[in-house]
């Protein structure tokens, strides 16, 4: 509605619902009385109109007991002097007329049922006259001497008149009622709103000079103090308000007391922050280098000590001396464990240390999984796990970092063997939406909800029993998700204890622009085997 703007001052809006409503009630209130005057004048006009027909009925009985038409046309001529009789008719008992006057119409056919009441009646109303008929009855008075019946009197139809009263004066008086009515209510309205325009304006003053000092303190940022004046609610809340204003320059005061130490001690602060920062990077940065370095000095010697354990196994396998062998041979497992997970460490210490780089190149979906499978299915085997592969129909061209995702998959086909026995893992590839996506899922252990937001984290496992039981160091899976983030993908787990673990990793199908082949060193990550996989 208009009065409930936003825009407008308090005072506009109550003004405009004040005029609003005052005008409604003066048009309701002279709508109404004109519709009541015109009701009664109505019901006057009728009741006039039914003495009228009343009188004609008495004065033309003799005419209609002699059928003359000399006396009834004196009975005529005194129903039309009245004003709205426009015309008069006087028939015989057998609806014939016996003499007119004036304008007035009827239907034969009508007669009959504007004839059947036994008084003055309105018979029809049209829309500019009334047609009122009466009937005209000759009674005669009659004595009963009969103790057992009283005096009557015994009536006669004669005839019929008939009225044709116009409506003009009717509608004369209901628009000039209704003129008048409204001009009155217009005047009464104005002057109302006149009235309460004087009255709100001496009232809502106040209220705007304390909205004025309101926004001047609001726009200027001073503590600017308001009058306290007009009625009891505005000056509470001028008072109010100025305690407010008190109590603001009172705590800005403080604030400007306490913001001149702050600086200082802002200043104190940042600068220990700054070098707390500066300290964990480096820290950071020595304990990367520390353990890339500590890596590269491992992998040496320990790939010299594999050398020289496959030459002594040669040796020995040609003089036919098996047990030696097989103990070398363990030797040679343990070697290649330790030598995968200082491969990992490295892996790890390069995601770290933001050094590890990718090198996209266009593969086939089919023939990446495929050459995954061919490293999983032994293991397995080895605990007597069934392992189905599910690819689509359609073969697709990636371009990734092919090692990275290949270790990705191999990372999480090996938990799924490791953790599941004489079950089933299941490696499904499909393509949606410019992504493709690997789903490894198997039967086994499952990982509790509490435990799967860890998973991710380097050197965790599910449980200390679980590490006992089943082994491995908790860095698959961080450098999986490292990786995967790399490559612009994402990696998800969804598990239940007891009914299996399921993991969707997703890379697009071509590496984002910020991962371009760049020059890089080489970054010691080969393919382990199934029993290196195993053994992690």
């Amino acid at each position: 509605m208009l009065f409930v703007g936003n825009q407008n001052s308090l005072r506009k809006q109550l003004l405009t619902f004040l005029m609003v409503s005052i005008a409604l009630l003066s048009l309701t209130s002279s709508i109404v009385a004109a519709w009541i005057a015109v009701n009664q004048s109505r019901q006057v006009l009728e009741h006039h109109s039914l003495q009228i027909a009343g009188n004609l009925a008495h004065q033309s009985l003799l005419s209609l007991i002699t059928e003359s038409k000399e006396n009834a046309d004196q009975a005529l001529d005194q129903a039309m002097a009245f004003n709205d009789v426009s015309g008069v008719a006087i028939f015989t008992e057998r609806m014939l007329l016996l003499q007119q006057r004036g304008e007035i119409n009827w239907d034969t056919d009508q007669l009959k049922d504007w004839f059947a009441h036994p008084v003055p009646v309105l018979a029809a109303d049209n829309r500019d006259h009334w047609i009122i008929t009466s009937p005209v009855f000759l009674r005669e008075e009659q004595d009963d001497y009969d103790e057992f019946e009283l005096s009557g009197s015994q009536e006669e139809l004669m005839g019929y008149v008939m009225l044709n009263v116009s409506k003009d004066s009717l509608q004369t008086l209901t628009t000039n009622l209704f003129s008048y009515n409204l001009m009155i209510g217009l005047g009464f309205a104005t002057l109302l709103v006149w009235l309460q325009s004087v009255g709100l304006k001496r009232i809502t003053r106040p209220l705007l000079n304390l909205s004025q000092s309101m926004n001047e303190a609001r726009t200027s940022g001073e503590h600017n103090y308001a009058n306290v004046e007009g009625p009891m609610e505005v000056r509470q809340m001028a008072e109010s308000y100025n305690a407010m204003m008190q109590v603001l320059e009172q705590q800005e005061d403080k604030l400007v007391k306490l913001n001149s130490g702050l600086e200082t001690e802002v200043a104190i602060r940042t600068k220990e922050l700054t070098h707390a920062r500066d300290t964990a990077l480096v820290a950071v940065r020595t304990q990367s280098e520390f353990l890339a370095n500590i890596s590269h000095e491992l992998r040496t010697p320990l790939q010299a000590t594999m050398g020289y354990i496959e030459l002594v196994i040669e040796e020995l396998e040609d003089e036919a001396m098996d047990e030696p062998v097989e103990d070398l041979r363990e030797a040679m497992r343990a070697s290649t464990r330790l030598l995968a997970l200082i491969n990992m460490i490295l892996d790890l210490a390069k995601c770290e240390s933001g050094k590890m780089e990718l090198m996209p190149q266009e593969i086939s979906l089919h023939t990446l999984t495929q050459e995954t499978e061919s490293v999983i299915r032994p293991l397995a085997s080895k605990r007597q796990n069934a392992f189905k592969v599910y690819l689509p129909a359609e073969d697709h061209l990636l371009q990734v970092d092919t090692e990275k995702a290949q270790q990705v998959l191999l990372n999480l086909l090996s938990n799924a063997c490791k953790f599941t026995e004489q079950g089933t893992v299941l490696l499904s590839a499909s393509v949606e939406d410019g992504f493709v996506i690997w789903q490894v899922s198997d039967t086994g252990i499952g990982i509790p909800k509490e435990q799967q937001g860890l998973i991710f984290d380097k050197f965790r496992q599910i449980d200390g029993s679980v590490k006992r039981k089943y082994g491995g160091t908790g860095l698959g899976l961080a450098i999986s998700k490292h990786f995967t983030e790399m490559m612009g993908g994402t990696l998800d787990v969804f598990s239940e204890t007891g009914q299996g673990t399921t993991f969707i990793f997703r890379l697009p199908l071509v590496a984002p622009a910020d991962t371009v082949d760049q020059t890089s060193e080489n970054l010691l990550s080969k393919k382990l085997s199934s029993t290196d996989l195993e053994k992690l």
